[in-house]
């Protein structure tokens, strides 16, 4: 379709399928960096009404106060499923994140300290950002990086307006309709252009999606959209503290840089978790979660909370009178229901191939609902989707599809796209009786599937063509349903299934 490039207003017309992308925090970027790190090279806007990448993992800083930046809202990335996200060894060899090793621990009613482990947040493996949680999106975003001008960020940008033209694709308008670009695919990372709190929250007439889906007949997207309708959204308010050098040591000598409430301690002060985080200059901050509530709390009976609960281990610092001693700095940061509760969107809604419509975020249901974890993981199975769909678009147009794809035969294996592409080689023993499909000794098959690149040798096995490293094994005996295999002390096996409209005929020639 015809592409309008907010930057230039020029036209375009790519030569692959376009993405526009709302949302740059964690889902969004992962879904960026996954698309890309699969070998597709189409266009991707990403379009964010924040300044800069992050979304709820980002970093607030200061350019007046260079040493000032605080992670106002996750502290932290905790992975409690296994195998972990395939982008997390990346970002890990690239330095955009580290292992957490600080101090944590919960908060009971009766004021004392119990194992953090109880909290969602602060089980199974614990990174952060290296120099503050934006630099998780900043890694992403780099892993991103493709063919110049594939990917472009547009930040400080609110889409208000969605429109779906038929063979032309997704139309983006900001408040006062201008428009703003055009996509061939829709991806929302976010509940708030399909969720009626936009009307709610910001007085919109309409939800955005649901209007632009009117007449398009997709009941894929209408049950999607009435799963999302159906969602209740929390809002949180963080109270966030600057605390000079002479109080701050005080906070910095606590038993904990990270502290949390359980269920009677959040009723007691009203606080769901405290992070304390070192700044320059012997100074250090304090974000302080509050808990849901109707109406947002006020910064005084925020501050009043803090002061309440770490009274035992303050002391005089927590005066309770006129706030915390030490304090040169208040903010109030206020998320407006931005928190998913379960059961979220099932993870069979998040694609609706006939109107053009993707989701992910931390609102998927599944492993690490409402966490960064959930964004990660609902981004990586999106991009699997995304890229068998896309790649057989290209295929059925007869242009360009992803850049290691030639003449590669697609399957879906445990949910993500794996390409396997052929090569008869040499034929060094033409004794052996292993040419069945067409295939002679000396082939190989290479295997591109989630961070793996294989090039597994043929066998000597006679029959249907089988192909082994010794460590890796696929086989064809049902080309619909190949035989995937990993020897890793016992024996994994993957179900993949050839993507049927490309997949290869039943003699698996």
């Amino acid at each position: 379709m015809a592409g309008t490039s907010a930057e230039s207003g020029q036209s375009r017309r790519p030569s692959a399928p376009s993405l526009a992308v709302i949302g740059a925090g964690v889902a969004g970027c992962a879904l960026a960096a996954g698309l890309r790190r699969g070998g597709w090279d189409g266009p991707i806007d990403l379009w964010e009404a924040g300044r800069g990448p992050g979304g709820r993992a980002a970093t607030r800083r200061s350019r007046q106060d260079a040493g000032w930046h605080l992670d106002h809202g996750a502290p932290l990335l905790n992975l409690l499923e296994d195998p972990e996200p395939d982008l997390v060894a990346p970002l890990l060899q690239g330095g955009w994140i580290v292992p957490w090793r600080e101090p944590a621990a919960a908060l009971q009613a009766d004021g004392t300290l119990g194992p953090a482990e109880a909290d969602p947040l602060l089980g199974g493996s614990l990174y952060r950002g290296h120099q503050g949680m934006d630099d998780l999106c900043r890694g992403l975003l780099a892993l991103a990086q493709g063919p110049p001008a594939s990917l472009t960020g547009h930040y400080g940008t609110l889409v208000r307006h969605l429109a779906v033209r038929p063979e032309e694709g997704w139309r983006l308008a900001d408040a006062n309709g201008a428009v703003l670009g055009e996509a061939d695919w829709l991806v929302l990372t976010g509940t708030l252009l399909a969720h009626p709190r936009a009307m709610e929250r910001f007085g919109w007439s309409e939800v955005p999606l649901q209007r632009a889906a009117e007449g398009l007949g997709d009941g894929a997207l209408e049950a999607a959209l009435a799963a999302l309708a159906s969602m209740e959204m929390e809002t949180r308010t963080n109270l966030m503290l600057t605390i000079e050098p002479a109080a701050a040591a005080r906070w910095l000598a606590l038993p904990f840089r990270l502290l949390s409430f359980d269920g009677q301690a959040q009723r007691r002060w009203g606080l769901r978790r405290l992070s304390i985080q070192p700044l320059a200059d012997g100074r250090c901050g304090v974000v302080a979660h509050g808990v849901t509530a109707d109406e947002a709390p006020a910064m005084a009976a925020l501050e009043g909370a803090v002061a309440g609960a770490l009274e035992p281990w303050l002391g005089e610092w927590a005066s309770g009178g006129d706030g915390l001693a030490g304090v040169s700095q208040r903010q109030l940061m206020h998320w407006g229901a931005a928190f998913p509760v379960a059961p979220g969107l099932p993870p069979a809604a998040m694609v609706c191939p006939a109107s053009r419509v993707a989701f992910c975020g931390d609102f998927i249901a599944g492993p690490g609902f409402g966490r960064i974890e959930g964004a990660l993981r609902s981004a990586q199975a999106l991009a699997g989707r995304l890229l068998a769909l896309l790649l057989l678009l290209c295929l059925s147009l007869g242009g360009p599809a992803l850049a290691t794809a030639a003449g590669a035969v697609p399957y879906r294996c445990d949910g993500d796209l794996l390409l396997a592409t052929s090569d008869n080689g040499a034929v060094d023993a033409p004794g052996i009786p292993n040419s069945a499909a067409g295939t002679v000794p000396g082939a190989t098959v290479l295997l591109e599937w989630r961070q793996l690149r294989l090039q597994l040798p043929r066998t000597n096995n006679a029959g249907p063509p089988s192909y082994t490293d010794g460590l890796w094994w696929w086989s064809l005996e049902d080309p619909q349903q190949p035989r995937f295999l990993h020897r890793r002390g016992a024996i994994e096996r993957f179900s993949c299934q050839a993507i049927a409209a490309a997949a290869p005929p039943a003699d698996g020639r």
